[in-house]
């Protein structure tokens, strides 16, 4: 075959070299025919146009002799002229550009000097040939031949003009219907970097742009993919004349010439490869016959096949060394089967279709299948409704060049299960995958020893006693993370090179040698408490605990040692002693009495107050019933108590009891104690001698009546109110007050009595008085038909002690007429009288109050600062009184003008100013000072009879927080007001916006 294809190249090379060679030869006559063709059609047809120029320059001349004197004699002229059979109309313009004259006759005829062709002519005096254009009159593609006309002076006294119409029979238009062979036309363009089409047979590319490209439009001879095209020039116009023939008739004859020599190619080809496949194949007989042999030996290497391995050539030598080579395959194979029978490794190897071509016995074993079961039998143990998908993701995986490691359990059919791990390999020949071998391991027991120690791992880390472990010599193999952190040991660190004495004190040494260590070697584990050193090397009890292990053959491996640290329980334990000891110590010298009874009552403890109060010594007490110890009279009062008690309840009641020293008030608590099932098991009795509290009470509750009749006199509101601000004492005026009585106001909170907005109001100086701090201040309410004004006062009251405050006592009292009376004065002094709004000393007030907001706030606000113009002469002309109503009248307006919110004063004779808080934007007040400054222009009518016209002027500033003062706002707002003045009044004039820091 590869001689065969040698051939067959050196055949096809030579038919399409000699191809090339005729394409090209003819190409290039072909070429060199059409090149003349065109030049010889660009010549014919450069030689019409100049005879069309020599006729026009002729009728030029003509018309320049007779003069242009009588226009119906020119238009005589052009008709009788026989430029008509060569022209399809012709003209006559004056070196305006306005036509005088043309044929045929128009109705108006256009101006033509704006056309590129008549101002050639008129500039140069040369007759020129136009760019391919439309008509002005007609709108029809045409090129204009102009020729300039002079008068009998030789003066230029106009242009002749004429047309050939591109779409008509004429010198251009029979050109275009030329044919050349089949299919082949001309075509003329412009020359020039944007040229159009003058000539073509489609009168619809008339005018069109044309492809910049000449003519020569085949690259190289041989090709003949497009259409074949030459180019001349057109001398006398500029144009290119060229001549397109389509590639289909241009290399028509060539085509054929190719077919026919293919089809000789093809047929010397076929027969050359006959020749030397029938050659080759008498030759290679043969080696045929090996080539069998060795095919049947590939395919079963058993096989008995008879080799010639005498023949003295190239198959005798070929057959001995093949014979050589299936001897050693032979023994190798051999050696293969017995390793991989004996490997303790499941072995398998498969094809590209899933199936095992190879598997040895620990392979079978590992799957429980027979040896006739070795190709799919692996299939059987994975689930029948999932075993389709199975086979094809492992025909998949063993189709691909990737290794695979997995882990699989097995359902094998004796009903155990196995989890196996598999690792395959691609058998890759020439590129391509042939299959995988790969090795089956059993790892059941192993999975769950590592998971084991996982978890055992796990816990040793979690976990926050101390597990060490030691090899036989001592020395340190292991330590968790919680004995790490108490020795001082990094995570990380090494531990190699620490021992057992590392950690111990010299005596737990000892001990461990005579005491731990033979016991745990004698039987396996050792449990006792020892002391162990810290990072600090200070020793510190712990619950001990030592395993020591063996190997399979009983010999001591190493130990393992659990510690607890029992630090906690022994200081616990130490407490509890000494807690015992106190507790007994305070129990007997407390002067209330304290006793434990059981289930039965009988008494299990008592204080040495027993002995105090009755004579008898505790442990005379201990044993006996509760019962027997009161007698009868006092049981009967105690018994609902204890039964109550006895019952799961804490009790607590008083009693009277007689004693030694005679009668006394007893306070008695049962306190049950409960076992973990929450069963009683026995009372704690608590009795204390309450007999000075009760005359201590009844001492102060006559004292309370007489505190009460003297604040219930009191005309101002007196309470009590406690650390947790709850009333705890009020007076008769508080119930008047809040038409309460005292019952529904003691218990109550101060929040509760006065609800949330006032008691925010109070709420800072009530932790101000508890913290220890007299508080006097005044509270106003203020309604729609009503106002009150109180001060009160808060008084701490310390504990007895000193060292806490316990509450406070409030002493409320009304000063709204005081404060009424108050306000009327402050009114007064800041009322302007004359006009009813804020005096200078009420308007520096509010100034000062609306900066600070604003400035807390950063909200805008604006200062007005305004006068009437010409107010002096007003009070010269018509009087101080007149003078004064016009200021209320003009107070008046003012207000209707602005908002509610706006604050309006009077500073002195005739100047006012406004604030204005919270603008969103300066355009309102802009706005509402430009209204003002209108509404004053309005008459003021200030008696019956007299009507006065003024205007006003107003200066604008603003504030929006910052370091600037109240006089700095006014004197800016003041500044602006004479600038307007000096812009001629009746006008408002705006300081500019403040910006960061209040500065403008």
């Amino acid at each position: 075959m590869l001689i065969t294809l040698l051939v067959l190249a050196l055949v096809g090379a030579t038919g399409w070299w000699q191809y090339r060679s005729l394409s090209s030869e003819y190409v290039g006559l072909m070429r060199e025919q059409q090149q003349a063709l065109t030049e010889g059609a660009a010549a014919d047809l450069d030689y019409k146009l100049g005879v069309h120029l020599a006729a026009l320059a002729r009728a030029a001349r003509e018309l320049g002799a007779r003069g242009f004197a009588d226009p119906e004699a020119q238009q005589r002229f052009l008709a009788d002229k026989d430029l008509r059979a060569m022209f399809d109309n012709t003209a006559l313009a004056t070196p305006d550009g306005a036509i005088v004259a043309i044929h045929p006759p128009a109705s108006q005829p256009p101006n033509v000097a704006d056309r590129d062709y008549f101002k050639r002519v008129r500039e140069l005096r040369q007759p020129a040939i136009s760019a391919p254009l439309l008509t002005k009159g007609n709108r029809q593609p045409a090129v204009v031949m102009a020729v300039p006309v002079e008068g009998p002076d030789g003066r230029f006294a106009g242009v002749l003009g004429a047309a050939l119409n591109l779409q008509r029979a004429n010198v251009l238009g029979d050109l275009s219907r030329a044919t050349i062979g089949r299919g082949g036309h001309y075509e003329i363009v412009t020359r020039g970097d944007s040229p159009r089409i003058v000539m073509h047979p489609d009168a619809k590319l008339l005018l069109a742009p044309a492809a910049a490209a000449t003519a020569a439009a085949v690259d190289s001879a041989a090709d003949t993919g497009h259409d074949l095209a030459t180019h001349a020039t057109v001398r006398s116009a500029d144009w290119d004349l060229r001549l397109i023939v389509p590639a289909r008739a241009a290399y028509a004859p060539l085509e054929q010439a190719r077919r026919n020599l293919l089809l000789q190619l093809f047929w010397l080809g076929l027969g050359c490869a006959l020749l030397v496949w029938l050659g080759t194949a008498w030759v290679m007989r043969p080696l045929e016959a090996l080539s069998n042999a060795i095919r049947t030996l590939r395919r079963s290497p058993d096989s008995q096949v008879r080799l010639d391995v005498v023949a003295n050539d190239e198959r005798g030598d070929l057959a001995r060394e093949f014979d050589a080579l299936m001897a050693e395959l032979r023994e190798q194979r051999l050696e293969v089967a017995a390793v991989t029978d004996a490997s303790p490794v499941g072995l398998f190897r498969c094809g590209s279709d899933g199936r095992m071509s190879y598997v040895n016995d620990e392979y079978l074993a590992i799957h429980g299948l027979a040896r006739e079961e070795a190709q799919e039998g692996w299939l059987t143990l994975v689930r029948e409704e999932i075993r389709e998908k199975v086979r094809q993701d492992w025909i998949r995986i063993v189709s691909a060049a990737e290794p695979l490691n997995a882990t699989r359990r097995l359902h094998r059919k004796d009903g155990t299960q196995v989890l196996v791990a598999l690792r395959s390999r691609p058998v890759l020949a020439g590129g391509r995958v042939m299959g995988h071998v790969g090795t089956v391991t059993d790892i059941t027991e192993r999975t769950r020893a590592e998971r084991a120690l996982r978890t055992l791992t796990a816990v040793f880390d979690m976990t926050t006693d101390y597990i060490v472990q030691l090899d036989a010599a001592g020395r340190v193999i292991y330590m968790n993370p919680a004995a790490r952190r108490r020795t001082g040991i990094a995570p990380e660190a090494p531990i190699e090179r620490l021992s057992v004495a590392d950690f111990n004190p010299p005596q737990t040494l000892e001990r461990f040698r005579s005491q731990v260590v033979p016991t745990a070697v004698a039987t396996g584990v050792w449990v006792g408490e020892s002391m162990v050193w810290d990072a600090k090397r200070e020793e510190f009890p712990v619950s001990h605990m030592v395993i020591a292990h063996r190997d399979k053959h009983g010999k001591v491996e190493y130990f393992s040692g659990l510690m607890r640290d029992i630090s906690a329980a022994k200081a616990a334990e130490q407490a509890l002693r000494e807690s015992e000891q106190r507790l007994r110590m305070v129990t007997d010298h407390l002067p209330a009495l304290i006793s434990y009874l059981d289930r039965d009552l009988r008494f299990r403890f008592v204080n040495k107050a027993y002995q105090d109060w009755f004579g008898v010594e505790p442990r005379q007490l201990l044993g006996r019933s509760l019962h027997e110890f009161y007698g009868n009279e006092a049981w009967a009062q105690m018994e609902p108590y204890i039964r109550a008690a006895l019952g799961g309840r804490q009790v607590t009641y008083e009693r009277r009891v007689a004693g030694p020293g005679g009668r006394r008030d007893i306070q008695a608590t049962l306190v049950p104690e409960r076992n973990e099932e929450g069963e009683v098991m026995g009372l704690y009795t608590l009795d204390s001698d309450i007999t000075a509290h009760h005359e201590a009470e009844e001492a102060l509750q006559e004292s309370e009546a007489r505190l009460r009749t003297v604040a219930d006199a009191l005309p101002m509101r007196v309470a009590y109110i406690d650390a947790d601000e709850r009333y705890r004492f009020n007076n008769l005026a508080y119930e008047r007050e809040f038409g309460l009585s005292r019952d529904q106001i003691q218990g109550h909170t101060v929040q509760e009595m006065l609800g949330g907005p006032a008691y925010e109001s109070v709420k800072p100086h009530i932790r101000a008085a508890l913290a220890g701090e007299a508080v006097t201040f005044q509270s106003e309410v203020s309604q729609s038909d009503s106002y009150n004004c109180y001060e009160a006062q808060y008084i701490p009251q310390p504990a007895a002690n000193a060292d806490a405050i316990v509450g406070f006592h409030a002493v409320i009292t009304d000063i709204t007429r005081q404060k009424l009376e108050e306000k009327r004065l402050v009114g007064l002094a800041q009322i302007d009288p004359l006009t009813g709004l804020a005096n200078r000393a009420g308007f520096e007030l509010r100034l000062g109050e609306a900066m600070d907001r604003s400035r807390s706030a950063g909200a805008l606000m604006a200062l007005m600062y305004l006068d009437i113009d010409g107010f002096k002469q007003i009070n010269d002309q018509f009087g101080h009184q007149t003078g004064d109503e016009l200021l209320k009248a003009f107070s008046g307006r003012l207000s209707q003008g602005l908002r509610s919110s706006d604050v309006r004063a009077r500073l002195g004779g005739d100047e006012f100013t406004v604030i204005m808080e919270g603008l969103p934007h300066a355009d309102i007040a802009v706005a509402a000072a430009t209204k003002l400054v209108l509404a004053m222009q309005t008459p003021f009518t200030v008696e019956p009879q007299r009507t006065i016209s003024v205007t006003a002027s107003i200066g604008l500033a603003f504030y929006q927080g910052g370091a600037a003062s109240a006089a700095a706002l006014v004197k800016q707002a003041d500044e602006m007001l004479y600038r307007a003045k000096r812009a001629g009044r009746n006008n408002v004039q705006t300081a500019p916006l403040p910006t960061e820091g209040g500065q403008a």
